[in-house]
């Protein structure tokens, strides 16, 4: 290309950028596609992480684990949570409160 010539949606340029832009975007596209239909989005929580969404000790939390009212993964002492399991807990363990008259 020339220092005279200009770039416009007709330049050959222009045209592979243009194609190559809609080669990237179809790639993301198909990317999300497979990552929203997939079945690993769930998401694990920490110790720390579970005591403060709980507002509970350590040792409660093992408490917890230990009298099996939370279910967990532990790997090599690393203990994991699914946040989905923490929900289904609070949920198993709600209380309507009482209707007054």
């Amino acid at each position: 290309m020339e220092s005279n010539d200009f770039l416009n949606s007709a330049s050959e340029e222009i045209k592979e950028l243009l194609a190559a832009i809609d080669e990237v975007a179809e790639n993301l596209e198909a990317g999300l596609d497979c990552l929203s239909s997939s079945h690993s989005q769930e998401r694990y929580l920490s110790n720390n992480q579970v005591c403060e969404m709980l507002h509970i000790s350590q040792r409660t939390l093992q408490d917890y684990r230990d009298k099996g009212r939370v279910a967990f993964y532990k790997l090599e002492g690393k203990i994991l949570y699914k946040l989905s399991d923490i929900e289904k807990m609070l949920e198993d363990n709600y209380y309507k409160a009482w209707e007054q008259d």
